[in-house]
């Protein structure tokens, strides 16, 4: 691991997340479905990087109550949402990771950001290696801006400046980015684990 990586970890651990550093999709999917029971619900945003290790359906097989918009019908998203922030276990990405082990996302709805802050005791991140920027929050949301939220806004659809041109624009009418949240440290009373993929996940 290089020294940046492991500057992020290690900044990571010091903000009070518990790192577990795995090497693919795979050993990710491995780890969660060891350590989140049966019994459990489980809810999950729409992240890329969580969807491209399996575990969903993993975890549906093994009886655990999955709630996911993925392939729900639109009329079924908004209580999905609810569930999700009320389920025991929260699954999530994050756009980037700063230097000093910061989680940086940006939210166009709120119920990814509301379930991280104030939702489910246990939280696991999934972040793979490329996430990781060299420098502060600025740097990992210039990041998101120019790596993550143009491929995103196209596999939603949306007619966002960055999905027509691949660059952030003042002309966004149906814009992506419109709450930002960094995690510092995990919030009081929470347990927040992140899983380190090696791996290339999500945008």
């Amino acid at each position: 691991m290089d020294a940046l990586l492991e500057q992020a970890v290690q900044g990571m651990k010091k903000n009070g997340f518990e790192v577990v550093e795995v090497r693919t999709a795979a050993e990710a999917c491995d780890y969660l479905l060891a350590h989140i029971d049966a019994e459990k619900s489980v809810g999950v945003g729409g992240s890329v990087s969580v969807r491209d290790t399996g575990v969903l359906p993993a975890l549906a097989q093994k009886g655990c109550k999955v709630y996911t918009s993925w392939g729900a019908k639109p009329e079924d998203v908004p209580m999905i949402r609810e569930n999700s922030r009320k389920a025991d276990v929260y699954l999530s990405s994050a756009n980037a990771v700063t230097r000093k082990g910061k989680l940086v996302l940006v939210d166009g709805i709120g119920n990814r950001a509301g379930a991280v802050c104030d939702g489910p005791e246990q939280v696991y991140f999934v972040i793979s290696h490329s996430k990781v920027v060299d420098g502060g929050i600025n740097t990992a949301i210039a990041r998101i801006k120019k790596t993550a939220c143009p491929p995103n806004a196209r596999r939603q659809g949306l007619d966002t400046a960055c999905a027509r041109t691949g660059v952030c624009g003042p002309d966004c009418h149906d814009s992506m980015c419109r709450l930002t949240l960094a995690v510092d440290r995990a919030p009081r009373g929470r347990k927040i684990t992140v899983l380190f993929v090696e791996e290339t996940l999500g945008y």
